[in-house]
């Protein structure tokens, strides 16, 4: 009896203590539940008054963009076209008469006369016919001179004379060929100027026509280029022009001094010459040059940058700012050049061509500078 009262006491603690602890949960847990919301309203009237407070962190419609304020300037086009350095005396020279190469007398890069001997071939043979072309003349000359003295006196015939005459002229005439011969196994220089290769040495077999040297004359170079047909109407002698040589990091003026009259069939260009009167031993023949051609200049253009003109269909136009918002203007376009669009209708002194952010405009869109 005494157990099962101890027993029923023991239960009835353990029920109460049980009771107990779930009570003070439940408690806390309706108490943390009350922080939790009170927590969140704070927060969020936090959240509210910061994104009042901060207006850059607001979502704007405006578009930020650039401009550029439209100003009458001067506007000058150019043909563009590459080039070269050439001469009117740039000759290769070759040998008239085959041969051994006998003798070089000048080096690469010497500056020679007109007429100075370059070089000659074998000509030990034409020598010895003209040496023995010479004592057969000597004596036909002395028949000739006696016979004539002899005719003057009407001595002898007719036929004699006349036969004396004609074997010495003829010997003379043979002479001058084999002068002539000898004279083509010299190569000399056609005009002064500087041996820019030398494409033989002594000892070779040197036939006729194949090139043995360069001689080249800075006094005589100029710029060579052609152009093609279609700038034809817009090339004239005396327009100026503007030459840069890459490798000398130099930029000259010029002036065309020859448009070409016949038109290349196979690439449908014309020649036009261009001047250097500048320090001209400093140019190489055949080097590289680019060169503007100055076709078009008027004192006074509105001009854009070339990549903000839009188009749509057969309509060109670009963006303007007007009282905050983007107004889409209709253009009519001249020329272009070094990035730069010439406006001939539809824009006004001081308006405000928009040059960044263009692309993401439609007309009337609210914009901030």
């Amino acid at each position: 009896m005494k157990n099962n009262f101890i027993q029923a006491l023991l239960l009835l603690v353990w029920v109460a203590t049980a009771c107990s602890s779930s009570d003070e949960k439940l408690a806390r847990l309706e108490s943390l539940k009350s922080e939790y919301e009170a927590l969140g309203k704070e927060i969020k009237t936090l959240e509210a008054e910061i994104a009042e407070a901060d207006t850059s962190s607001k979502e704007s419609k405006a578009i930020k963009v650039a401009i550029e304020q439209i100003k009458a300037m001067p506007f000058t086009h150019y043909l563009e076209v590459q080039g070269k350095i050439d001469s009117d005396k740039n000759i290769v020279l070759t040998s008239a008469m085959g041969g051994e190469v006998k003798g070089i007398y000048v080096v690469k890069g010497q500056t020679v006369k007109k007429g100075e001997l370059l070089a000659k071939t074998d000509d030990v043979t034409i020598v010895k016919n003209l040496e023995q072309l010479d004592k057969n003349l000597e004596l036909a000359t002395q028949v000739y001179e006696k016979q004539k003295a002899l005719w003057d006196q009407k001595i002898g015939t007719e036929i004699q004379y006349l036969q004396a005459k004609i074997n010495k002229e003829s010997l003379e005439k043979n002479r001058l060929i084999l002068i002539e011969q000898l004279d083509k196994t010299r190569i000399k220089a056609p005009f002064a100027g500087v041996v820019d290769e030398i494409f033989t040495k002594q000892g070779e077999m040197l036939a006729p026509g194949v090139p043995a040297f360069r001689l080249f004359n800075t006094d005589a170079i100029k710029l060579v280029t052609d152009v093609s047909e279609s700038y034809i109407a817009k090339l004239k002698v005396g327009q100026d022009a503007i030459v840069t040589f890459p490798d000398l990091k130099q930029e000259i003026k010029s002036k065309v001094t020859v448009v070409g009259d016949v038109i290349n069939p196979v690439n449908r260009t014309v020649n036009v010459e261009l001047s250097i009167q500048q320090d001209k031993n400093k140019y190489k023949a055949n080097m590289i040059s680019y060169i503007k051609i100055k076709d078009y200049y008027t004192s006074s253009a509105f001009t854009v940058p070339v990549n903000v003109i839009q188009k749509n269909g057969e309509e060109t136009y670009v963006y303007i700012a007007e009282n905050g918002v983007a107004k889409k203007t209709k253009v009519v376009l001249g020329k272009v050049f070094a990035n730069r669009q010439e406006v001939l209708e539809g824009l006004t002194e001081g308006m405000k061509v928009i040059t960044v952010g263009y692309q993401d405009l439609v007309d009337g869109q609210e914009i901030a500078l």
